[in-house]
């Protein structure tokens, strides 16, 4: 049989969020693992901003930085691989995976993320991260005067461009086939001047991922420098919700105000639970999440 390594907290996912955690954990002495397969949702993404001493630098920097800090502290380590199974034990929990030992945890932070579900257009897979953008704090100074476009087609798409015209005083939804949102919203987009065009899209022409135009199916072409795009998200992983965390019905872990899922001693950090998808909002729920679980076990 395997021999297991054990371990107070696991941390799956080593991305902001997770190794914010395992910072505010490692220095509250607690002995922790934290396990990745190095597959960040902003690994496209060349620049981060809106991230204070590290507006501009590209998140792989950051993270092998922070892995650097973490290494000096003899009760981090990290495995890189990916866990596809979590059982319940007497001790908490049994860990087991593709590349990884077999491991034991007394708690466990899930710090897994979200996946965009991008369409099947050539270009825009490309292009995302770089000039398909999902948010203009992050990203929205850089491209202030340039040919901005919204793919956007529900609901909702009226307040989107509105709010994107701070950042760009012309906007042009593109919605990629008849309209789905309604006819009040339509005419709300006329009166802000917000232009839209339902013409099925072809391809996104692009540059290494730096857009220059949009190609429709008939043949027709207009230049596009920045796309902000509105796609469905879902769970990086299922491993939450096969172990009995509760999702909510817009598709994010339901947590406490403290991070914690509703199963004692399983916490959720970063976008996986919750609205907001910034650096600066990952690093700050692994944070008060790390430092939440380690009152909780020296209190109980």
């Amino acid at each position: 049989m395997n021999s297991i390594q054990s371990f107070e907290i696991a941390i799956i996912g080593g991305s902001f969020s997770g190794l914010s955690a395992a910072l505010s954990l490692v220095r509250s002495l607690r002995n922790i693992v934290v396990i990745d397969s190095g597959n960040p949702c902003n690994q496209n993404t060349p620049a981060s901003h809106n991230f204070i001493t590290h507006d501009g630098t590209n998140p792989k920097l950051i993270r092998e930085k922070t892995i650097y800090d973490l290494s000096k502290y003899p009760n981090f380590h990290s495995i890189y691989g990916e866990v596809n199974s979590i059982e319940k034990s007497d001790k908490g929990f049994l860990l087991k995976g593709n590349g990884i030992p077999l491991l034991q945890a007394d708690k466990i932070i899930f710090a897994t993320g979200l996946k965009d579900v991008l369409p099947e257009i050539p270009g825009f897979a490309e292009s995302w991260g770089k000039s398909i953008l999902h948010c203009p704090y992050c990203h929205g100074y850089e491209v202030v005067g340039k040919t901005t476009g919204l793919w956007m087609n529900e609901n909702g798409v009226f307040e989107h461009a509105k709010f994107l015209k701070h950042w760009g005083k012309e906007i042009t939804v593109y919605t990629n086939g008849p309209i789905q949102f309604s006819e009040e919203e339509e005419v709300k987009l006329k009166k802000e001047g917000v232009s839209f065009i339902t013409e099925k899209v072809k391809t996104l022409i692009h540059d290494k991922g730096q857009l220059t135009s949009i190609q429709f199916v008939s043949g027709k072409e207009t230049p596009l420098d920045v796309l902000y795009a509105r796609v469905p998200m879902v769970q990086h992983s299922s491993l939450p919700e096969s172990l009995g965390c509760k999702i909510l019905p817009s598709g994010h872990l339901e947590v406490s105000n403290f991070y914690e899922t509703n199963l004692p001693g399983v916490y959720a950090v970063g976008d996986m639970a919750s609205i907001f998808r910034s650096v600066a909002h990952a690093v700050h729920s692994g944070n008060i999440a790390g430092a939440m679980l380690n009152r909780a076990m020296i209190l109980s």
